[in-house]
Order: C-alpha cells, then sequence, then structure tokens
C-alpha cells in the first residue's frame, strides 16, 4: 500500500498543518475506508489519484475492500501508517505527466508483502524490508491485505543527500540493522503522534533523512577495476558522472573511458545489461527532458531549446526519439503538466480532500 502522505492531500492542507504547527506540536490525521461506508473505494481512489491509479486486483472481488492511514507531518517529510486490503497501484508515463508528483516514497512493510513491477522487473518485497519508488518513474504494485509504514519526502530535499537518486527506484533494502532502525524510528513517531512538539520533530525528521540516505549506500558498493588495477571505479560514480554532464553534446563512451581509465570491454560490459553505453546516455537524456517537461514546480521551456541544451541536432529528431521512449510527444507531456498545475491550484482552495480526514487529538 503507497503511502498516501505527500501525494496532494497535504497541499490542500497545508494551511491546517501550519496551524496544527503554531500550536507547537505536528499535525496528525487519520481516515477510514470501507466498501459500504461513505469513505468506500472511489473516496480512497480519489486521495490516491495525484500519484496513483487504484484498483482491486484480478481474482479479489470477492473480498471486502477497507482500507485505514494516519498521517504524520513532520518537517520535510510525512509519515504514513496504513492497513488496506488487497489492491493494485499503478504510475504510468501518463500517469507521471497529467499528475505531476515530485517525491520519493520509502515504503516498509511490518506484515505481509508485496509485489513491485519496475521497467517490466518484479520483486516482492517482505515484511521488516524498504521500497525505494520514485515517483517520477513508472511502477506497479500489487499487494494482499498488508500493514505498512512509510514515508514521503520530496525529491529536492533527498537529492541533496543522495547523489543520483534516479537509481533509487525499485531498490528494496533487505531486512537488516539499518532497516530495522529506520523502521523502529517511524513506528515511534506513529506512535508519539500529535505529542510530537515541533520543536522535537525537527530533529527526529533529520535522522529519519540521515538513515533514509544510509539505506541507499549499497547502490555504490559495486566496483570495476581500471586499466592500471589500482581501484576499483563504481558504476555509481561513472553514472552520477552522466548525469552531471547530461547537458554536454559530446558526452559519450569516449568521455567515460578518457574520465575514468577503465577498458572499453569493461566500460561496454558493464552496460550491457541497461541496453549499451550510448543507449543509456540518450535514456538518461530523454528522462532529464520529461522531467523538466512534467514538473509542475519548473518554468515552462521551450521544447526546441530542451533538444538543443541535449545535443539534439534537431527539434524533430528530439520530438521522436521523445515519442519512441515514452508514447507522448514532448508537447503531450507538457500540455498534461500545464493541466495539472491547474488542478494543483483548485485543489489549494478545495475543502474536497480534508473530508477524507479527521485531526488526531493530543492524550
Amino acid at each position: 500500500m503507497p503511502c498516501l502522505a505527500g501525494i496532494g492531500v497535504d497541499r490542500a492542507m497545508n494551511e491546517s498543518v501550519r496551524e496544527a504547527g503554531r500550536h507547537g506540536y505536528i499535525a496528525c490525521y487519520a481516515a477510514e475506508f470501507e466498501a459500504s461506508g461513505p469513505l468506500d473505494a472511489d473516496a480512497y481512489a480519489k486521495v490516491l489519484m495525484p500519484a496513483f491509479d487504484f484498483e482491486g486486483p484480478a481474482g479479489s472481488a470477492d473480498q471486502t475492500f477497507a482500507a485505514s492511514t494516519e498521517l504524520f507531518f513532520l518537517p520535510d517529510l510525512t509519515v504514513s501508517w496504513a492497513r488496506i486490503t488487497a489492491s493494485r497501484f499503478t504510475r504510468t508515463i501518463r500517469t507521471i505527466a497529467a499528475r505531476g508528483t515530485d517525491q520519493v516514497l520509502v515504503v516498509g512493510y511490518r506484515s505481509g508483502y508485496f509485489d513491485m513491477t519496475v521497467g517490466g522487473q518484479t520483486k516482492r518485497v517482505e515484511a521488516g524490508e524498504f521500497a525505494f519508488i520514485d515517483l517520477s518513474q513508472e511502477v506497479m504494485i500489487e499487494a494482499p491485505r498488508v500493514d505498512t509504514i512509510s514515508i514521503a519526502i520530496s525529491r529536492r530535499k533527498l537529492e541533496a543527500m543522495v547523489p543520483l537518486l534516479d537509481l533509487a527506484h525499485g531498490f528494496v533494502r533487505p531486512r537488516d540493522t539499518v532497516s530495522d532502525l529506520l523502521l523502529g524510528m517511524l513506528e515511534g513517531i506513529v506512535a508519539a503522534g500529535p505529542n510530537m512538539a515541533v520543536v522535537d520533530a525537527r530533529g527526529v525528521a533529520v535522522a529519519v533523512l540521515q538513515l533514509v540516505a544510509a539505506s541507499l549506500e549499497p547502490l555504490s558498493r559495486q566496483g570495476l577495476e581500471t586499466s592500471q588495477g589500482r581501484r576499483a571505479v563504481s558504476p555509481v560514480e561513472i553514472k552520477a558522472f552522466i548525469e552531471q554532464h547530461l547537458l554536454e553534446p559530446a558526452l559519450g563512451p569516449q568521455t567515460l573511458l578518457d574520465a575514468f581509465n577503465v577498458t572499453r570491454s569493461t566500460l561496454y560490459r558493464m552496460f550491457e545489461p541497461l541496453g549499451g553505453v550510448s543507449a543509456y546516455i540518450s535514456q538518461r537524456k530523454l528522462n532529464h527532458a520529461f522531467r523538466q517537461l512534467s514538473d509542475t514546480q519548473q518554468t515552462r521551456k521551450r521544447i526546441s531549446k530542451l533538444a538543443t541544451e541535449l545535443g539534439f541536432s534537431h527539434p524533430s529528431a528530439f520530438t521522436r526519439a521523445f515519442k519512441d521512449a515514452f508514447g507522448l510527444s514532448p508537447k503531450d507531456v507538457q500540455v498534461l503538466a500545464e493541466q495539472s498545475r491547474e488542478q494543483e491550484v483548485q485543489l489549494l482552495v478545495s475543502p474536497e480532500p480534508l473530508q477524507y480526514l479527521r485531526p488526531i487529538t493530543r492524550d
């Protein structure tokens, strides 16, 4: 069950959260959904809509829908504790473009499991493990009845702590000391709830962010020997170099060979599972373009200018490559993002999301 926090509900609740903060304690909310009540599956789908399309999976028609969630708003992140019956959550390219949500979800399961499909590969996430979901990328989650505790973090906030955050999408941190510490801290936040003072919540949020960053450390452990065999070069290091030089037209395999002094065969072998070096660089450029065009927080940019920045010979070549990669033209994505921006403005003044949530009061 993805975290409800930070996927549109908090935009409408900003003033309520600030009001709670003025009284010295964090804002906390709860909601319960059931098949026969006013807060039914349709209401739950509306709450999730900014981030996911929601449905019951095939074969679950005989199950009675039920879901409950509690939200805890700390500085820079939101914690969610949720319980739900069998469900499917999907986020597609069209969803991303139409409902630009610039967040990363860190999803931990206290019991049960879910199957997460990213890039055509499915992983099972078990209790005690944490899955990382970048809402700027596609994902599908299928879950039976589960009990999950999750974090929603602004991508911009986490990027400052975790270089090359794109690699985190679909990453699963197994159950170990770090994941146990993170889960324990999140359970402590849930237990404290509205009794947590804002002044304390700031330090707690910093500690949570540091544990999240530590959870991603295994991504940088792999290494490749240089041509001299003197040290290992991390694939993350090479990919980070690519991200830092995406706007350089000459970026290519030779650039990487010169920068890292690895053999051509070693470099090509490393990128073979990703379709090759050139294909990987091209895909990263296109992903950068997609994020620029779909991010509602970014100033609108001319498509021709973006194509030139990314080293495409002509805007038409960029448009063809973009549509081949995403099934939508750059203009399509830009239009969907504009519509999303208009909906966000409406959501800021709309009381609709608030009707599903009730404040959790202090003891």
